[in-house]
């Protein structure tokens, strides 16, 4: 249904026009409006942070049509863990995408990168982000207020965590 590669520098402009519409960028971490050559500053930023083993970025396939991206931010520590984070444009919402796309990188991750655990956040109005995280086993951490000045004052960010050992032989 969909696969996954690595972020390329050719994918910039599917990347832009998807990342452009205001209905991505209200629930996500993009900058809202997004810039006018914000993916290929993206992409630029995130293929040495690749090669350093830092940060992890996937274009979402389906076919050969990006649909959203995925990825992997902070890799390290001890216990080694990372922050996985994902959105899906909008033309391609409801289909099932997300959560296909999230669980291949994080078995990904587990299997290339032998991470501890992951960590992911959603505001809570993002129901379906929410629906992702606990479809794919994460735990809810707790509740902690917004400080992106983009998104309302009200709004409240939900933790979740996803131990190694939960992933399971279920899962790969």
């Amino acid at each position: 249904m969909v696969d996954i590669r690595e972020i390329r520098e050719d994918d910039a402009e599917a990347v832009q026009n998807l990342a452009s519409d205001p209905a991505v960028t209200a629930t996500t971490t993009l900058p809202s409006p997004y810039p006018p050559d914000g993916a290929r500053e993206f992409i630029q930023t995130m293929l040495p942070r690749r090669a350093e083993g830092t940060d992890f970025v996937f274009v979402l396939l389906a076919g050969e049509v990006i649909v959203g991206l995925c990825s992997l931010h902070g890799v390290g520590g001890s216990p080694r863990s990372a922050e996985l984070g994902y959105w899906i444009g909008k033309p391609y919402w409801g289909r099932g995408y997300g959560s296909a796309g999230a669980a291949q990188v994080v078995r990904w991750s587990f299997d290339h990168l032998a991470l501890d655990r992951l960590t992911a956040c959603c505001l809570e109005r993002n129901v379906a982000s929410a629906r992702i995280l606990e479809g794919l086993g994460f735990k809810f951490l707790g509740k902690e207020p917004n400080t992106n000045p983009k998104w309302l004052p009200a709004d409240v960010i939900v933790r979740y965590e996803l131990q190694r050992e939960a992933w399971g032989q279920d899962n790969r």
